[in-house]
């Protein structure tokens, strides 16, 4: 008597399923996109900037004295005043709205 055959994989709806084969670096490399490189160019960019802003700054505000360093206030700037903007944009977008 001969033993069974294995059965080949099949997916949920029962249909054959082709085994995953191995990537090569050159389909690697064609599944970059723009979006990952500039992702990666702007980290880069980000810890060049922190690099070279590591100074300590004294920040006085509304009484308050900290001491940070220069990279951390401006990132700390530009966040906030990315929030403020979209704030604003969603204020003056709502106003427009209720106009109508």
């Amino acid at each position: 008597m001969s033993e069974p055959q294995p059965r080949p994989p099949y997916d949920h709806q029962g249909t054959e399923r082709a085994e995953p084969k191995s990537r090569s670096f050159t389909d690697a490399l064609r599944q970059i996109n723009a979006r990952m490189v500039l992702g990666v160019l702007a980290a880069v960019a980000l810890i060049v900037f922190i690099a070279q802003n590591t100074k300590e700054t004294r920040v006085n505000f509304l009484g308050w004295d900290w001491d940070l360093p220069l990279f951390l206030l401006l990132l700390i700037t530009i966040v906030l005043s990315v929030v403020c903007t979209e704030i604003a944009g969603w204020y003056m977008g709502r106003r427009r709205r209720s106009r109508r």
